[in-house]
């Protein structure tokens, strides 16, 4: 009976979903409105006038001319570091009841993103909504009966005073409605366990007992834990314990580089379900499998606004640049990489959340995330982003049938000599000078501005390193966690570490001319 109602409910939640969005413009606008009424009496409100904003014929307009874009910095300092402290009404009604812990991909040193009650509802309300799609998965009725596994942060947080600290999928995890913690995995005594590789030793363990259809998490951190399974358990694929698995959710990084590897690791194809989950909120998720992109969430406690993520807006770091003028959502065009901003439920206003997205419906709110505003590469004008990385890295796997399934970039540039340098981690035995003009010829085919710069200066550098590389490199760093991204594009701290791990044992192999020609012949082929 139970199951019947969680069905028909999450069928009556994806009707509404879509009458309820109505025009992406006004259901914004619908959004700001609440935002702002409920932040009123706040110190960041008053500060800013939100009751004038209210009152102002043109709202948005309003809320642009006075409230200013903000980085992490500008937003902690002094604002979100009084609420940490104990402090409440100051960015929004009443005190935090969590902190979401988040490094990002950069290595950095950890932020401390408040979640309040209201964007604990808007996660649940954003988890509903998405499971309401899986009759466009055609999964069959039976993946309603089988558990989830999700793999992330720890559900163990940090306690100061009133207020708990941890990554946001254990925040989740402790979180979670009624009606999903009949299907959740591993369950809340090993989800509590700190250390990541304890925490996946007890996975492992355990695995044999459920019985799972859903896998949720970050895909590299899956990939580990799925692959410690099979090596405990002697098996030759995960299907020898899991058959009924046919569905991964992705949560926040594309699958599709991890799509070859997933398929031998579980033995049989599945489907795939992306979403847009940071630590500030869940913004996006892919509505159906054919879907070209993720559906915005426009109306649950986020509003969006769009910064072109060109020079005039950003500088040579990816940078915020002053005096920006971001659009709204009726004003972006499809094809472009805009920075998004957000202001939220929990307090964060004009935040500028480091990624990049581009719409492929600007219309219905439909978007891909292209990158992140620090993590692409333009050393000469190359313009070379995530998006094209990913589909540099697809088309190789694709052409010679292995898997590689984590990258990184180390951009070089000192006088005369300018390089991306790629380190590409398998466990497939392959070349980098297999890879390397297949690799170079894919990314001119997807980036003209890459292609044109290879005629000149620009060079391409591939080495190959075992792919346990990349997580020793997280671990090293305080990064093995179930949550941690590895960054496409190395800067900083990160890098110096990389390199000091790699040792420059193996220098990379350079694409000669010949080779490019040869690999793009193989690659259109």
């Amino acid at each position: 009976m139970l199951l019947n109602q969680i069905i028909h409910y999450g069928l009556v939640a994806a009707e509404k979903f879509n009458r309820r969005q109505g025009t992406a413009q006004v259901a914004q606008k619908r959004v700001l409105r609440i935002l702002l009424t409920k932040a009123c009496n706040t110190a960041y409100g008053k500060a800013y006038d939100f009751a004038g904003i209210l009152k102002a014929k043109d709202l948005v307009l309003a809320f642009q001319e006075r409230v200013p874009l903000a980085d992490y910095d500008a937003l902690y300092s002094p604002w979100w570091e009084r609420g940490y402290e104990g402090k409440k009404d100051i960015t929004w009604p009443g005190r935090p009841d969590y902190f979401a812990m988040s490094s990002g991909t950069s290595g950095a040193a950890t932020k401390y993103i408040p979640v309040t009650k209201a964007m604990l509802k808007s996660l649940s309300k954003s988890a509903f909504r998405m499971f309401s799609t899986f009759p466009e998965y055609d999964l069959g009725e039976d993946i309603y009966t089988r558990s989830w596994l999700s793999i992330g942060g720890t559900t163990e947080l940090e306690t100061k005073g009133k207020r708990k600290f941890g990554y946001l999928s254990g925040i989740n995890a402790r979180e979670q409605p009624v009606w999903a913690r009949s299907f959740y995995k591993p369950g809340r005594e090993i989800a509590g366990i700190a250390d990541f590789d304890e925490r996946m030793e007890a996975m492992a363990r355990k695995a044999p007992e459920w019985d799972i259809g859903v896998i949720v998490g970050i895909p590299h951190w899956v990939q580990l834990t799925l692959e410690r399974i099979v090596e405990m358990h002697d098996l030759k694929d995960i299907s020898d314990i899991w058959p009924n698995v046919k569905l991964f959710v992705s949560g926040g990084v594309d699958y599709e580089p991890y799509v070859s590897s997933f398929t031998r690791l579980i033995g049989h194809p599945i489907k795939y379900l992306n979403t847009y989950l940071a630590s500030e909120g869940m913004f996006a998720f892919q509505r159906s499998p054919d879907a070209p992109g993720m559906q915005l969430l426009l109306d649950n406690g986020i509003y969006y606004e769009f910064l072109p993520f060109n020079e005039n807006n950003f500088d040579e770091e990816g940078n915020m640049l002053t005096a920006c003028k971001p659009l709204t959502l009726d004003q972006v065009e499809e094809g472009i990489d805009y920075a998004m901003l957000i202001s939220t439920c929990s307090g964060a206003w004009r935040y500028l959340v480091g990624d990049t997205v581009r719409f492929v419906d600007a219309k219905e709110g439909v978007i891909r995330v292209s990158g992140r505003t620090k993590h692409y590469v333009n050393l000469a004008t190359e313009h070379l982003t995530v998006d094209n990385m990913n589909a540099g890295i697809m088309a190789v796997e694709e052409t010679l049938n292995i898997r590689l399934p984590e990258f990184t970039i180390v951009p070089v540039k000192d006088d005369a000599y300018i390089a991306h340098e790629w380190y590409i981690g398998t466990k497939d035995e392959v070349s980098a000078e297999m890879i390397t003009p297949l690799l170079d010829a894919a990314l001119g085919v997807v980036n003209d501005d890459y292609k044109s710069e290879r005629k000149t200066a620009l060079q391409i550098k591939v080495t190959v390193v075992p792919l346990q590389q990349f997580y020793d490199w997280q671990r090293e760093g305080g990064q093995a966690n179930g949550q941690s991204k590895i960054p496409r594009v190395m800067k900083g701290e990160g890098k110096e570490r990389w390199l000091a791990q790699m040792g420059q044992a193996e220098r990379p192999s350079i694409c000669n001319r010949r080779a490019i020609q040869l690999g793009a012949l193989v690659w259109k082929s």
